[in-house]
């Protein structure tokens, strides 16, 4: 968790020092991912797979009864890679094989509003350029459900 946590305070920091005298809400979305974001752990009962397409994390999130759609970043060969996967409570049900998991579960409302508004299958972790209203001014109510255990630095760190 600390290598994650680590790796995406890096990947912030230059856009941090961009938007620190600024309104915005996130520095990017490895800020609002490390703002938002809770940890998620895979165990024995965990589907996991090789690699996990977005668009096939969230149809598994629909068909798993209370399931939800999280995007975030996994630490995985050393490294933090974006995802998505389905996750239940604090655990991960299907997704890509880490060693840890840090993501923010989303509205099936808020997922399908974005994806035919930029037509793309990751809601966060596009990059798409129409993000940026959602890093300057926050996620609109609603668009984060519960899961998972505290993040990093609602957590204090």
């Amino acid at each position: 968790m600390e290598e994650l946590t680590a790796a995406l305070t890096g990947l912030e920091a230059p856009f941090r020092t961009l938007v620190d005298d600024s309104e915005w809400a996130h520095a990017s979305v490895e800020g609002l991912v490390l703002d938002l974001g809770t940890w998620w752990s895979a165990d024995a009962g965990t589907r996991l797979q090789p690699q996990v397409t977005f668009s096939d994390a969230l149809s598994e999130a629909g068909r798993h009864n209370r399931g939800v759609y999280v995007e975030g970043y996994l630490w995985t060969d050393g490294q933090a890679v974006a995802a998505g996967w389905c996750g239940l409570g604090g655990a991960v049900v299907y997704g890509p094989r880490a060693e840890a998991y840090l993501g923010v579960a989303l509205s099936p409302h808020f997922c399908r509003r974005i994806q035919q508004r930029n037509g793309t299958a990751a809601v966060l972790m596009s990059k798409h350029p129409r993000l940026l209203p959602l890093l300057r001014d926050g996620l609109p109510r609603g668009a984060v459900l519960p899961g998972g255990r505290p993040g990093p630095r609602s957590a204090g760190a």
